[in-house]
C-alpha cells in the first residue's frame, strides 16, 4: 500500500516565532487518518524565527532525527552537549533517559528545519505488508 501526504494537506500552525507544519497528529493538531506511520510518529516542518527556539524539555523513549534546510540550529543537551547544525546536516539524538534539550535558531535568518521522530526500535519483517509513506516537504 502507498500513502501518499501531500504537503499542503498538513498541519499548520504560526505562532510568530515558529511556523510549523505536521504530517502527523501533534500537539494540537490531531487527524485520526495521520496519527504516525509504524513507530514513526513525528515528521514535522518547522521554520523557526531569527534568536529564538525550543526551550529546555524533555522526551519520552524517541529517536530523534533533524536535518537542517537553511539557517543554523543551535542544541544544548543537559549532558553538556551542544552544537550548530547547519543545512545539509543531520544530527540523531537518543531521547528518553533523562536527556533534556533546547534547539533555537542560532542565525539572523529564518530557519528551515525538519525534525523526524520516532520510537527506539523500527522492526521490518518480510511477514508484513509492503507499506510506504510518501511525503514531500514544500
Amino acid at each position: 500500500m502507498i500513502t501518499i501526504r501531500r504537503a499542503e494537506d498538513r498541519g499548520h500552525f504560526d505562532f510568530g516565532w515558529l511556523d510549523t507544519y505536521h504530517t502527523f497528529a501533534f500537539g494540537d493538531y490531531y487527524d485520526p487518518q495521520f496519527l504516525g506511520f509504524r513507530s514513526l510518529r513525528v515528521i514535522n516542518e518547522d521554520r523557526v524565527a531569527p534568536r529564538t527556539g525550543f526551550p529546555t524539555h524533555g522526551h519520552r523513549d524517541m529517536e530523534i532525527v533533524t536535518y537542517v534546510l537553511s539557517g543554523a540550529l543551535e542544541h544544548r543537551d543537559s549532558m553538556g552537549n551542544g552544537s550548530a547544525i547547519r543545512p545539509g546536516e543531520v544530527q540523531r539524538m537518543t531521547a528518553g533517559t533523562g536527556v533534556r534539550h533546547s534547539e533555537a535558531n542560532a542565525s539572523q535568518n529564518q530557519g528551515d528545519g525538519a525534525a523526524i521522530t520516532g520510537e527506539p526500535m523500527i522492526t521490518v519483517t518480510g511477514r508484513e505488508p509492503a507499506e510506504l509513506l510518501l511525503f514531500d516537504l514544500a
